[in-house]
């Protein structure tokens, strides 16, 4: 009899991330029962994609997904997990689970962090404005969340690393294709007191879409975001719509109006998606209890 977690392994091995249909039969019926149904074939025997995914199941060997795991140093959590970021389970399309490595008590500082999310070609102006959101959101005692891109989330996380604080890489790939390549000193140094997070198995490469999908977990885990420069039509933007949705506070930091990096901002502005961001305490009123500020 399969277990809850292996059935998780399986099926999280098996399904793309994001998957609408299967992270809500998951998420309400639970995964052993999913699985079996899915072996079974009756209650989903319309699904077009039931016969490779028969397949799939049938052909993952739960020692060998063990070691693969085991060999990139990374554990494999879930809902089932005391230390689950329980916040992921607002989403419509909740995680079959996840992939983590560093120091796995990092998930307790979830209940204290701050997404930051921009360009990856920002501004003089970009960077500097975020090094200082993440310090002073340290030195108040979060955690900083952001996806390891260029730009604004490498400063984000250099920011926290060198002030001694914990942060947090949500991947778009996995463990083994570290992406940027140029980072990997970064995400080496976020281990050491963070983690680095990723909904796929450590050979899986990063892709365009896994990044827009890989958003919404970065949206999710913290406890508001804050979006420092973007284009009109970026990935920042949406993370901010992601957030957004499941009700979490949104914040856009006003720029040049000469300047396209910061047309993402205003329009999130414009559109009362996100409040406007002048300073951390203005962010920080929002997202701290009143008897704790």
């Amino acid at each position: 009899m399969i277990t809850e977690t292996e059935a998780r392994l399986k099926l999280f091995t098996a399904i793309s991330p994001g998957d609408s249909f299967w992270a809500q039969e998951i998420a309400t019926r639970g995964a052993q029962d999913v699985y079996e149904a899915i072996l079974d074939g009756v209650r989903y025997q319309r699904h077009k994609d039931l016969n490779w995914l028969q397949n799939d199941l049938l052909s993952l060997n739960l020692n060998r997904l063990r070691e693969e795991l085991s060999a990139s140093k990374c554990e494999f959590i879930t809902p089932v997990d005391l230390d689950w970021p329980a916040s992921l389970d607002d989403l419509s399309m909740p995680p079959i689970g996840l992939l983590i490595k560093g120091d796995r008590k990092a998930l307790f500082d979830i209940s204290s962090s701050i997404s930051i999310v921009g360009s990856r070609q920002p501004s003089n102006y970009g960077v500097e404005i975020t090094r200082q959101i993440a310090e002073s959101f340290i030195n108040s005692g979060y955690c900083i969340v952001s996806g390891g891109a260029y730009g604004i989330d490498t400063t984000a996380h250099l920011s926290a690393v060198t002030n001694n604080g914990v942060t947090m890489s949500v991947l778009a790939g996995g463990f083994n294709h570290l992406y940027p390549k140029e980072n990997i000193d970064l995400f080496e140094k976020i281990c050491e007191r963070g983690l680095l997070i990723s909904e796929v198995m450590p050979n899986i490469r990063s892709q365009p879409f896994r990044f827009l999908v890989r958003n919404r977990l970065i949206a999710a885990i913290s406890k508001a975001t804050v979006v420092v420069e973007a284009a009109y039509v970026s990935g920042s933007i949406r993370t901010a719509r992601d957030a957004a949705e499941i009700l979490r506070p949104v914040f856009a930091v006003p720029g040049p109006i000469t300047s396209p990096l910061s047309d993402g901002c205003h329009r999130l502005i414009a559109e009362r998606v996100a409040e406007i961001a002048t300073s951390v305490d203005e962010i920080l009123e929002m997202v701290m209890p009143l008897h704790l500020r």
